[in-house]
């Protein structure tokens, strides 16, 4: 039990946690309120800025449902307490039996609170805390254990957990108790959490003012700034705060008795100046500039306990006002200046006033569009010019101009006659010494260089649509290797995205093995050279790094006026796996059926010799024996032949393994188990052979085999379909050799035909049986092939 100090101690530091928090919070919320009312005031922003993005008020009595995790290795206490906790209060209660399910749960979906019992299995709560705090996972945690050592409460609190609670005692005092403390701990959490978050608030409030916010203790020293002042006055953050005012540099010393008097006389009176003051300030580069300044107090607790100004830059106002008269006579010869430069432009030019009415145009518009001046002065280019269906991108652009941004668009305008014609448009604001005058606009006729545009792009539209429809990957890359274009059935075949190929040089791509970037490479530099090639083979990388065998016809072209390659990939897989066959067939075929011959008429020859001294019927057995074992390597050769070539389907494991059992007369008194009811794969017929090898090796090579038995494990991405006998088993040494081609046991290649027969079907087949216990053959089946298809059923 713990101790009564112990016990103190938690409740101590759990009350201290939760009522700073709560102290923080509301502090937070009055920093943030001060901030927003005076903000608004100064800048006159809108009431939707400042609204906070969560509620501001915290109800000790939140009644929203907490989400409770429960681990414990005792399932009927998990349940009771389930059923206390959701009759005591608003909870929805979830359980797990050990450390390594909960973890699971909190993968899946989200809690507020953990409760966990001290001794587990495996892992105990305390191991369970640590892994939870280390992973940065601060969710509220309680120990509820029937077990209470100080020390394990207190090494409990130090890692952070919220709650040590004992199991023992009356059941409404004990699930009372754990009700109040998991409501308090998750109550703690969700104000810490509000206070995150309006904090953030506030900070993001005080530096993204457009304003410089600027804040005084007492004494006068800065406690803080906002990056618009840093702007404002060119000092850094940290050249500022931490330093009395009067020493930064930004208060000229003929201000500053000035600038002291008004400080003690904000503070003395402890009220607000309520008009903006006009303040003259020196910046870190020696400049003077203007500001228009808002003073406040800042309270805590009803106490004065520091001074905010928020300032506003009206330097370049005041020099405004100041050049207003020499401004006026600029004004006047840059307005000669720019009436020679507009009625001379080559382009239709028009010159609107700062509302956008017409006020002059030049003698190019008027031949562009049929309009003459006095048709056009006074009214808007969006009543005249400007087709219905383009009136709002012309107010858009209207919009930019007033932002003072330069524009170009190329779009269209109707002429006086109603006709339309394609315009480039581009304008400017004209303005002398800071003082808008007015637009400039410049229409450009481009109605030929877009019919030429149109012809350019329909010719290239076709050739990409032909490009495309290649049966065949096709790619174009320039003399130094940059892909420039690939066709969708490239992208198709090898997985990659357009952007990871195209714009990239292939050398630098994973779209081939090494050694066929060299050849490709080398090829490439001497067809540029005017060299032309047969057609060559490369290895083609798929982005999950597959092979694909491929064969490169290339041809030099002239791609956008530069030379370039034009590079068609033809597939030769089928043809590479009609050669492997025709390989593996041919030399089987002829080494073996050579090898029977011999033996056919070495037993000929001996029954020849020995018809006088003793009877023939031992060797013309022999040659019968011999003759069959060439009838098997001729059916060995046409079952291979037959890889690959028939449509898969999904077959019945369990019976398609049921009818090959029935093929063998020599199985009777072995148990035959067969655990693949419901299961179909992917296959042809040639999986009746595949059981058929396997049958037929345990009867041969299992020695004493008593049951033989087929059953599968599946995952949530994979299925094992398992075969094993009772047999003798396969020595560790010849486990990896019995699948290899040239391994052979009387009865030839068998194994090696399963695992072809597997690499067909995208399965993959290994022995994991033990010796002297009995053979096993695994097969993994992924549970979607690569051709995107489900590879099994269950």
């Amino acid at each position: 039990m713990l101790s009564f100090h112990a016990y103190a101690i938690v409740i101590f530091r759990l009350d201290w946690k939760f009522t700073r928090a709560l102290t923080d919070w509301n502090q937070c919320l009055k920093r943030t309120s001060v901030l927003k009312d005076t903000l608004r005031k100064s800048v006159q922003l809108e009431e939707s800025v400042f609204e906070p993005a969560m509620p501001v008020v915290l109800s000790v009595a939140e009644k929203a449902t907490i989400r409770v995790l429960h681990v414990d290795d005792e399932a009927s206490l998990l349940k009771v307490t389930q059923q206390c906790l959701e009759m005591e209060g608003s909870f929805q209660v979830d359980v797990a039996t050990s450390v390594q399910e909960g973890f699971k749960k909190l993968e899946k979906k989200p809690f507020d609170v953990v409760i966990s019992d001290y001794m587990m299995p495996e892992k105990d709560g305390l191991q369970f805390l640590q892994e939870l705090r280390d992973s940065g996972n601060n969710i509220p945690f309680i120990i509820f254990t029937g077990r209470g050592r100080e020390e394990v409460a207190i090494r409990a609190l130090n890692l952070g957990a919220d709650q040590y609670l004992h199991k023992a005692g009356a059941p409404e005092t004990v699930y009372g108790e754990l009700a109040y403390s998991i409501t308090r701990a998750v109550q703690r959490k969700r104000a810490e959490e509000r206070l995150r978050k309006s904090e953030e608030l506030y900070r993001n409030l005080f530096e993204l003012a457009p304003q410089s916010i600027i804040t005084v203790d007492k004494n006068g020293v800065l406690t803080s700034c906002n990056n618009a002042a840093t702007k404002m006055l060119g000092y850094s953050k940290e050249e500022m705060v931490g330093k009395h005012f009067s020493r930064i540099g930004v208060i000229r010393a003929r201000n500053l008795p000035k600038f002291l008097k008004l400080f003690i006389s904000v503070l003395k009176n402890s009220q607000s100046i309520k008009r903006p003051l006009e303040l003259t300030f020196q910046r870190k580069d020696g400049s003077i500039l203007t500001a228009e300044v808002s003073v406040s107090l800042l309270k805590q607790k009803g106490k004065v306990v520091g001074i905010q100004t928020i300032s506003k830059d009206i330097t370049k106002m005041k020099k405004a006002e100041e050049s207003l008269e020499a401004s006026e006579k600029a004004l006047l010869e840059s307005n000669l200046k720019f009436q020679a430069l507009f009625m001379d432009n080559p382009e239709a030019a028009v010159f609107v006033g700062p509302h956008f009415r017409i006020r002059n145009v030049n003698s190019r518009f008027i031949q562009l569009f049929g309009y003459r001046l006095d048709e056009l002065k006074g009214k808007s280019l969006l009543d005249v010019i400007v087709p219905e269906e383009k009136r709002r991108e012309a107010e858009s652009l209207d919009d930019n101009a007033k932002k003072g941004r330069v524009y170009s668009l190329d779009t269209i305008r109707t002429r006086k006659d109603g006709s339309l014609v394609q315009v480039s448009i581009s304008a400017a604001p004209i303005t002398v010494d800071g003082q808008l005058l007015g637009y400039v606009g410049l229409y450009r006729n481009i109605s030929e260089l877009k019919k030429a545009q149109q012809q350019l792009e329909e010719s290239q539209r076709h050739f990409q649509t032909l490009f495309n429809l290649m049966v065949d990957p096709v790619a174009i890359v320039d003399e130094k290797g940059k892909i420039l274009e690939v066709t969708d059935k490239a992208l198709e075949i090898t997985g990659f995205q357009r952007e990871e190929l195209v714009g990239r040089n292939f050398l630098r791509t994973k779209i081939a093995t090494r050694k066929s970037k060299v050849i490709m490479m080398k090829n490439l530099a001497q067809r540029m050279m005017g060299k032309h090639f047969a057609p060559y083979e490369i290895e083609v990388l798929t982005k999950d790094g597959k092979k694909l065998p491929y064969e490169i016809n290339a041809a030099k072209i002239n791609y956008k006026g530069k030379p370039a390659d034009l590079v068609v990939f033809r597939d030769v897989s089928e043809r590479k796996n009609m050669e492997e066959k025709l390989r593996v067939v041919g030399g089987l075929a002829r080494h073996d059926i050579r090898n029977k011959l011999a033996v056919v008429m070495g037993n000929i020859f001996l029954a020849k010799k020995l018809r006088e001294k003793q009877s023939t019927l031992e060797h013309l057995e022999e040659i019968e024996a011999t003759v069959r074992q060439i009838e098997n390597i001729l059916e060995f050769a046409r079952t291979y032949e037959r890889l690959g070539v028939e449509k898969l389907e999904y077959m019945d494991v369990e019976k398609t393994f049921g009818d090959v059992v029935t093929l063998f007369s020599n199985i009777q008194g072995i148990k035959v188990v067969n655990y693949c009811n419901g299961l179909s794969v992917l296959a042809d017929s040639l999986l009746s052979q595949l059981f058929y090898i396997l049958i037929d090796n345990s009867l041969k090579h299992g020695e004493k085999v008593g049951r033989i038995r087929l059953h599968f494990e599946s995952s949530a991405d994979q299925l094992r379909l398992i075969y094993d006998d009772d047999g003798c088993g396969i020595p560790p040494q010849e486990k990896t050799k019995i699948f290899k081609e040239e391994y052979r046991k009387e009865s030839g290649h068998g194994l090696y035909l399963t695992r072809k027969m597997c690499e067909v079907y995208g399965w993959n087949i290994e022995e994991t049986g033990k010796q002297g216990k009995g053979a096993q053959f695994a097969i993994t089946i992924p549970k979607i092939n690569g051709s995107g298809k489900e590879s099994y059923r269950t």
